[in-house]
């Protein structure tokens, strides 16, 4: 049926005898409520045609057409995919062929003599509204697609934006730390800055995405309200400052000590609100404040004394992308989403944003959360504390363990090792699903944690788990995903994983994750390695001296002694004398000839000689298999790597 009128009818006729078509078509206009515009077709291909371009509304099918029957017109439509509902038309009553008929796919099956009857009107609306049901799947299967497609680029758009910022961000991070760096220090505050406003641009859109598609998940956890909030105090309080602009949060009443809320949607909210606050104020104030009231909600209200918000534009600033353009300066940042987020967030906990307004004097932003409160509940007064809590935001630095960081973009390996090194825990590489699981199963009890990204060549990290859970092993193993949606961390859990983390990795979160998994050292278990390795000697085979000279002063510090050897030649010469060695730590490139290959020659003189290969990348796994080496290290090698290698022997 055409959009233009409901009445609207386009009907094909396949009838090959012409006074058939006559009395079909006044009877067709003699129906009341319907304007049929009937195309007649009397030949097989021409009929067929006309069906497979599903420009029809309804279609009139004699069975007897020709040489041929409607029959095979009816099946060959089926097949050809043609959605236009049939109707077969016979000159006589044959139960058997209106049983084929309907078997096939016709709507109905009528006599030629019931043309004008009840029943023949019958059973065109009907097939006029099973054409319609059709019409509306169909338009809802497509709408369903489309929101796939939208998942999928989203997804994708996501893991594609977060894996450059991840190293940016990260980078920056690390050069900002380094006190030697202090002069270049303002530009790369620049970088690390604008890099951060990308990251809230690019959050903001795909948390709208989310929000629209009910795809948002809330992950509701224990939050400290007073060091939330000092934290909170402690970000704007220098932003209002150089405004020249007072920042306050004032408690209304005594708070919940501890309160059950997603404490980043809870901040992302605030800051948004808090950030548009002083951004339209030039002078005066800004404050927060808070109350839990009767109904044991906690309620927000951001007040400042700014420029306001003229009444016909109080309805619209919670859309998405609408900006106060008239009254804000051509200078304002931001794509107008930080309000709709917020306004959904907010809904989403319970609550609801509401705004009041006066041009000119300022505004008031306020909303209130559910909170699940025990009776128990310590309340007590808001003691602001603007210190810093350095613990939370910096990564351990006692941790031991090895980990295995499986990751295809060579940035991100080089920025999580490195983050990792910090914490005193040692990590090795894997590019990809294939190459973790050959490494696992070559040193199946070496790593105590695997960090897997979900995206990569050859094997993804949802196969390689599976794959690794199969073949037995139990390890903890953290999902890494730019991609992550609501339900993706239940999803991942119950494929096997033991937690999820978002990239960008915050180090807050890295450092979290590591505490929960990895032991710290313990003075004993120096204590233990330093007694054990009296009388160990290595035989330390490197060409580059200062490598050479720093590998013997860390072995030397673990009270080992440490033979040396720069060629190949010089190893041969050491191993076919009369001192034994405990280990043979081996450059897998020497002048002379590779470490594998000396590697597969000592293990033929002696099978026992224990041999670590130190490479900076990562051996051929048969190469490896060849040359029966023990272990590898990958360069740089660190001092917790050598205490890995002593307390093995």
């Amino acid at each position: 049926m055409t959009k233009g009128s409901l009445s609207d009818v386009n009907v094909l006729l396949i009838e090959d005898d012409e006074d058939d078509y006559v009395l079909t078509l006044d009877y067709l206009e003699s129906i009341a409520n319907f304007n049929f515009n009937l195309v007649w077709h009397s030949q097989y291909n021409q009929a067929l045609e006309a069906l497979e371009s599903n420009e029809y509304d309804l279609c009139l099918l004699d069975y007897q057409l020709g040489p041929k029957t409607g029959l095979s017109i009816l099946k060959e439509a089926k097949a050809r995919d043609v959605h236009t509902p049939i109707i077969m038309l016979t000159g006589q009553s044959d139960a058997v062929l209106d049983d084929e008929a309907l078997k096939a796919g016709a709507e109905d099956f009528v006599l030629k003599s019931e043309i004008g009857s009840v029943r023949f009107i019958r059973s065109i609306r009907y097939a006029l509204a099973r054409k319609e049901l059709e019409l509306e799947r169909l338009e809802r299967l497509r709408v369903e697609s489309d929101i796939r497609a939208k998942d999928r680029f989203l997804a994708h758009l996501s893991h594609e934006l977060r894996t450059p910022l991840t190293s940016i961000l990260g980078y920056t991070n690390l050069l900002l730390s380094r006190q030697e760096l202090e002069n270049v220090k303002p530009e790369l505050s620049i970088i690390n800055n604008n890099s951060e406003h990308l990251l809230s641009l690019l959050n903001d859109v795909l948390d709208l995405s989310k929000i629209n598609e009910n795809n948002l998940q809330l992950n509701v956890e224990d939050v400290c309200l007073n060091s939330f909030l000092s934290d909170l105090h402690s970000l704007f309080k220098m932003a209002a400052a150089k405004k020249g602009l007072s920042f306050n949060i004032e408690a209304k009443t005594l708070l919940p000590k501890n309160v059950r809320v997603d404490k980043t949607r809870l901040k992302q909210i605030l800051i948004n609100i808090i950030y548009n606050a002083i951004k339209f104020t030039s002078s005066g104030f800004v404050k927060v404040e808070i109350a839990l009231n009767e109904s044991s909600k906690l309620e927000f209200k951001v007040i400042d004394s700014g420029i306001g918000i003229p009444q016909e534009k109080l309805k619209r600033i919670f859309k998405p992308f609408e900006q106060v353009q008239n009254v804000t300066t051509r200078s304002d940042e931001g794509a107008g989403l930080g309000l709709a987020i917020s306004s959904a967030l907010i809904a989403l906990m319970g609550g609801k944003l509401e705004v009041s307004s006066t041009l000119g004097e300022g505004s008031e932003f306020g909303f209130f959360i559910a909170l699940d409160m025990a009776d128990e509940t310590t309340l007590e007064p808001l003691r602001l504390n603007d210190a810093k809590n350095d613990e939370e935001d910096s990564l351990p630095s006692d941790l031991n363990g090895h980990i295995l960081i499986v990751e295809d973009m060579s940035e991100i390996q080089m920025l999580m090792r490195t983050l990792i090194g910090q914490t005193g825990a040692t990590a090795d590489i894997a590019s990809d699903g294939v190459e973790a699981l050959e490494t696992l199963k070559r040193n199946p009890d070496k790593y105590d944690l695997v960090f897997m990204d979900l995206h990569m060549p050859r094997m993804d990290g949802r196969d390689t788990l599976v794959t690794l859970r199969q073949s037995g092993l139990e390890l903890p193993v953290i999902a890494l995903t730019a991609a992550a949606q609501k339900g993706t961390k239940e999803e991942l859990i119950a494929l096997g994983f033991n937690d999820m983390l978002s990239k960008p990795v915050s180090v807050p979160e890295l450092g979290h994750c590591l505490k929960n998994y990895l032991n710290a050292q313990q003075n004993s278990e120096v204590t233990h390695i330093d007694s054990a390795s009296d009388e160990l000697t290595f035989l330390v085979v490197e060409d580059d001296a200062d490598a050479r000279n720093l590998l013997e002063l860390l072995l030397n510090s673990q009270q080992v002694n440490v033979v040396t050897a720069d060629s190949a030649q010089a190893c041969r010469q050491h191993i076919n004398g009369k001192q034994k060695f405990d280990t043979i730590l081996m450059d897998i490139g020497l002048p002379d000839a590779s470490g594998l290959s000396l590697a597969k020659e000592i293990k033929s003189q002696n099978r026992e000689q224990h041999i670590v290969i130190a490479s900076g990348f990562d051996p051929e796994p048969e190469m490896l298999a060849e040359s029966q080496v023990d272990d590898v290290l990958l360069k740089p090698i660190t001092l917790i790597d050598l205490q890995t290698i002593i307390e093995s022997l």
